[in-house]
């Protein structure tokens, strides 16, 4: 009774149910598209409304934080070059 493999007459059934016939093969295999048009949305929303805003948040503050390095390293060599100390 467990999970059906290949060589069975009926393939791709991914449940534990009994299936024996045409019409229980069909409504396996109906659950298991409706499962994956599930997963697709749910995917394609966690991309559009989580991970996408996520990742382009995350680039603008790698920006940002690029462009203040830069100020600071250019404020560090102005002030060792004020100070007469060598450059590293």
């Amino acid at each position: 009774m467990g999970l059906q493999v290949t060589g069975h007459k009926y393939k791709y059934v991914g449940s534990c149910d009994i299936v024996d016939t045409d019409e229980k093969y069909i409504k396996e295999l109906e659950r298991t598209v409706e499962e994956y048009f599930d997963y697709w949305d749910f995917s394609v929303h966690e991309w559009k409304e989580v991970l996408w805003p996520m990742i382009t948040a995350l680039r603008h503050e790698n920006r940002v934080l690029k462009a203040e390095i830069a100020l600071l390293k250019k404020g560090i060599e102005k002030a060792k070059r004020l100070t007469n100390q060598k450059l590293d």
